[in-house]
C-alpha cells in the first residue's frame, strides 16, 4: 500500500474543487485531489458558465448581499481568462462576451433604471433598434447589452486542471473513501483505492477540503459531522438543439428571470440552446414531457420572432448543493465551514469560486507549512476524463410540434 502525506486532500473536481488546488499549490502546499467520476461532473458541467456579476440578483430594485458578492468577480475571471493573472484560464472557451436583457411589459426599463442606480460592475448598457439581433429586432421595450461573460464549463475544467494533472486522482466509486478519524471533524487519514486496479493509497493529510457538491453530506457523515448543514434546490433544464442562431440572453418580469438562454455546439455541429431561469426552477415539479410543453411556449411567447422548426427538445435535472439557509433559499455567497481539520465548501455560484478558494486556501496556508509529497508515487494512478455536456447526455430528444403545443 502506498502512503502520502500532504498539505491538503481535496474531494471534488469541479470547478470549486480544482480551483482550490490550483490556488494551494501556488502556494507552496502540497495537495491530492479526488474524483470518483469525470472533472466537473454533477453541477459545474450542468452550468450554463455565466459569470454574472451581480445584475442577475439585483432585478428587483436592491443591491442585494448576492450582487454585492458578485460584482467584482468578472474583472477578475476577465485577468485570469486573458492569462493575466493565476490560475492562468487563457485556454477556456468564451462563448460570448455578453448577453442580452430584454423584458416584456415595463420589466426592461426597470432593469435598466436598475444598472444605472446600483453601479454594478456591469452596468447594462441600451441597444438601439438597428442594432438589435434579428431575434430581438421587434422586441416592445427596451434591449440592453450586459457585459458578463460566458464560458465553456467544460474548457474551464481542462484549463484549471491541466497544470496538476500529477495530483488529480480518480478513485474507484464502489468503494467509498476510509476516513480515519481522532473525534468528528478531526481526520486523520484516508484510505481509497484505484478504479483500475487492486491498488490502495493511504493519504495523511494536514487538511481535508469537501469541495464534491452533492457528495459532501455523505462525507461529512463519515467524518461525524453534521450533513443537515447541506442544502439541495433543484433544477429541471430545457434543452433545444437545431437550426437555432447562437444566443445569450435572458428575458425578465419583474424581480425573476423568465428564461435564461445560453449557446453551444453539441458533437455534430449543431446550436444547442440551454435554457434556465424560472422556467427550470417552476419545472422541477414536472415530467420532461411537460416541462418541454411549458417550454416551447415559453420561448415562442418571449421570443415571437424564433423559427422553431425542426427543433428537437430535451430535458435535465440537477441540483444545486448549497449551505443550508433558514427556509431553503439561496444563499447570499460562498459556504466555507471550519470542522477541525476539515473544510466544506459550497460557491453557490461559478462567479464566487475564486473567493471561495481563496479564503479555504488562506486557512489552510495560515496553519501549515511546506510538506513536500512524492507525487512520481501516484504516476500509474488513474485520472479522471472530463464530464460530458448535458446535450451530449440526453437519452430522449423529441421533435418539435406547433399543433401539441398550441393545445
Amino acid at each position: 500500500m502506498l502512503h502520502l502525506q500532504v498539505n491538503a486532500v481535496i474531494f471534488g473536481a469541479g470547478a470549486a474543487g480544482l480551483w482550490t488546488l490550483d490556488e494551494l499549490r501556488r502556494q507552496g502546499r502540497s495537495a491530492v485531489l479526488l474524483e470518483t467520476s469525470a472533472l466537473g461532473d454533477g453541477q459545474t458541467i450542468a452550468s450554463q458558465g455565466i459569470v454574472h456579476g451581480g445584475l442577475k440578483y439585483s432585478l428587483k430594485g436592491l443591491l442585494t448581499a448576492s450582487a454585492r458578492e458578485a460584482r467584482e468577480m468578472p474583472k477578475l475571471w476577465r485577468r485570469c481568462l486573458s492569462g493575466a493573472d493565476a490560475p492562468d484560464l487563457s485556454r477556456t472557451e468564451v462563448r460570448s462576451e455578453s448577453f442580452y436583457l430584454w423584458g416584456t411589459d415595463s420589466a426592461a426599463s426597470r432593469v435598466g433604471m436598475f444598472g444605472a442606480k446600483l453601479g454594478l460592475q456591469a452596468a447594462p448598457r441600451t441597444i438601439e433598434h438597428d442594432q438589435r439581433p434579428p431575434l430581438l429586432r421587434d422586441c416592445q421595450g427596451a434591449v440592453l447589452r450586459v457585459d458578463e461573460q460566458v464560458l465553456s464549463p467544460s474548457s474551464l475544467l481542462a484549463a484549471l486542471a491541466a497544470p496538476h494533472q500529477n495530483a488529480i486522482l480518480k478513485i474507484d466509486r464502489t468503494k467509498p473513501p476510509s476516513l480515519v478519524t481522532s473525534r468528528p471533524g478531526h481526520a486523520q487519514s484516508i484510505v481509497v483505492c484505484s478504479p483500475e486496479a487492486s491498488s490502495e493509497l493511504t493519504l495523511l493529510p494536514d487538511w481535508v477540503v469537501l469541495a464534491a457538491g452533492q457528495g459532501n453530506a455523505a462525507l461529512r457523515e463519515q467524518l461525524g459531522l453534521d450533513a443537515s448543514r447541506m442544502q439541495r434546490r433543484p433544477l429541471h433544464m430545457v434543452l433545444v438543439r437545431g437550426p437555432l442562431p447562437e444566443f445569450f440572453g435572458h428575458c425578465v418580469d419583474g424581480g425573476r428571470t423568465r428564461v435564461s438562454i445560453t449557446s453551444a455546439r453539441d458533437n455534430s455541429g449543431r446550436t444547442v440552446w440551454q435554457v434556465g431561469g424560472q422556467i427550470a426552477e417552476d419545472g422541477v415539479t414536472l415530467d420532461a414531457e411537460a416541462l418541454i410543453h411549458r417550454a416551447q411556449a415559453e420561448i415562442s411567447s418571449t421570443l415571437p420572432e424564433l423559427n422553431l422548426a425542426h427543433t428537437e427538445w430535451s430535458t435535465y435535472r440537477v441540483d444545486r448543493a448549497e449551505g443550508a439557509v433558514a427556509g431553503g433559499g439561496r444563499p447570499d455567497s460562498f459556504h466555507l465551514l471550519k470542522d477541525g481539520n476539515v473544510l466544506t465548501a459550497w460557491p453557490t455560484k461559478l462567479v464566487l469560486v475564486p473567493q471561495l478558494a481563496a479564503a479555504a486556501a488562506k486557512t489552510i496556508v495560515a496553519s501549515t507549512t511546506l510538506r513536500a509529497a512524492n507525487y512520481s508515487l501516484l504516476t500509474s494512478w488513474p485520472r479522471p476524463a472530463k464530464a460530458a455536456p448535458p446535450w451530449d447526455r440526453a437519452g430522449t430528444w423529441t421533435s418539435y410540434d406547433p399543433l401539441r403545443r398550441a393545445a
